[in-house]
């Protein structure tokens, strides 16, 4: 197998998990009425990743210390 063969097949494992990670956020977005608490905590971390991740982390400190 040379390079070229191995990129190609690379190229095709690449394309398959994106299109597997796609269909399955879509029945996963499909099966839950938007409004709810989780579709709202979703979008804002969707919105706002790292703020976010503070968040958690400043909440776990304060639950870890009582």
């Amino acid at each position: 197998m040379d390079s070229e063969e191995a990129l190609a097949k690379v190229k095709d494992v690449s394309e398959s998990v994106r299109e597997t990670a796609r269909t399955v956020r879509q029945s996963l977005e499909a099966g839950q009425p938007p409004g709810q608490a989780v579709a709202f905590l979703r979008d804002v971390v969707r919105e706002a990743p790292l703020p976010s991740l503070l968040v958690a982390f400043m909440l776990g400190c304060l639950i870890a210390r009582r």
